[in-house]
């Protein structure tokens, strides 16, 4: 088994273009003008958009499995390590939903309308991200080895897909709260349903557990062998599989439900994954600025969110500004987000680890002020 002691080079790299691609999309899909969305080129760019939310999440359960992996006994020994991890997972739960929190003042949650609650009940990244994490963990106390959570990991990707177009196909709302019906399809409005979104995590996990076990060269063996070789694989199977009449899996469409669909993402994320990692090679150590997009990506989807699509504290790029920009503003507010976001993930990066008790005071600060907002 490689000794994978830190974090490297490459999942920093493809963390943080994973992030500053999403900030991207999110900022150009808010302030492009609604009459440049019908060009060739907007429908590229949007299916390379739904490739960053799919890397982000694959990357998630990568950096899960490594970190998992690693400290294998720590899950059967250390109540303490588990205690921070589903601490951790469930701060990323509470601030999925306050990120949609419908209301400017606690006060108004009363009386609110139905349309309102389902809103705030919608399963975003984050939700995603918190309750495939937390089975996982599940998982490594049930198999209870390594190799078994790898392979616990791939079955279940392939178990998602295969059962997406059913999931989708039931009208969850008639047999469940709201609050569950959310994570089971789209029907509520959820962007990001387990179904099929938890699979990207899964297969993170299983990429990442290969990683952890490979006895090849970390970059240059798993890059060839497992990413670019794998993802060349999913495209075949697609395109050989868009051509067989068959339906196995009841009417699908190919842009949501379709098995196919999956198989085109994972594909291009793998051989993209792949092209990174060769770069990386080349890098003996990424830029702080890197570091720290990396290490605070969950820091930058919060506050870019805010910014661009607005929340209960504040309006955001799409109230003030909207689809009304031609390309070339649009790409300046673009660039503008981005030098932002770097800027405020290298100050934070610096602030936790050289002044980590400024840094709590920031947290409670910043808390305080939101809670007392809406009080």
């Amino acid at each position: 088994m490689l000794n994978i002691g830190s974090r490297s080079v490459f999942v920093d790299v493809a963390r943080a273009a994973a992030i500053m691609m999403m900030v991207q999309g999110h900022t150009l899909h808010v302030v492009l003008a609604t009459d440049l969305r019908s060009e060739t080129v907007f429908y590229v760019w949007s299916f390379l958009r739904g490739l960053t939310s799919s890397t982000f999440l694959l990357l998630s359960g990568f950096v899960f499995a490594l970190a998992t992996h690693r400290h294998w006994t720590d899950q059967f020994v250390s109540r303490a390590t588990t205690g921070r991890r589903f601490r951790r997972l469930g701060f990323f739960l509470l601030l999925g939903y306050a990120l949609h929190f419908p209301m400017a003042k606690l006060g108004h949650l009363y009386g609110m309308s139905d349309e309102r609650w389902k809103s705030f009940f919608v399963v975003d990244v984050l939700q995603c991200i918190a309750v495939m994490l937390a089975t996982l963990q599940v998982l490594v106390w049930l198999v209870r080895k390594p190799h078994r959570h790898t392979i616990a990991a791939a079955v279940g990707c392939a178990m998602i897909i295969a059962f997406t177009p059913t999931m989708w196909r039931i009208d969850w709302t008639a047999l469940a709260p709201t609050l569950i019906a959310a994570y089971l399809s789209p029907a509520t409005g959820s962007p990001f349903p387990l179904f099929p979104w938890g699979a990207y995590i899964l297969l993170g996990a299983a990429l990442g557990g290969l990683y952890v076990r490979s006895r090849m060269d970390p970059l240059t063996g798993f890059a060839d062998r497992v990413l670019i070789g794998g993802g060349l694989g999913m495209l075949l199977v697609a395109f050989v599989c868009v051509r067989i009449p068959l339906q196995p899996f009841g009417p699908t469409d190919f842009w949501t439900t379709s098995p196919n669909q999956f198989l085109v993402r994972a594909g291009c994320m793998l051989l993209a994954l792949g092209l990174l990692a060769q770069i990386s090679r080349l890098i003996s150590k990424p830029a702080y600025a890197v570091q720290a997009l990396a290490h605070e990506s969950l820091t930058v989807y919060a506050v870019h969110l805010g910014i661009v699509y607005g929340s209960a504290w504040n309006l955001g790029l799409r109230q003030h500004v909207g689809p009304t920009l031609t390309l070339w503003p649009a790409l300046a507010y673009v660039a503008a987000m981005w030098a932002s976001m770097t800027a405020l993930a290298s100050g934070w990066h610096w602030c936790k680890h050289r002044q980590p008790g400024i840094a709590q005071w920031v947290r409670v600060g910043v808390g305080g002020l939101l809670l007392g907002r809406l009080l």
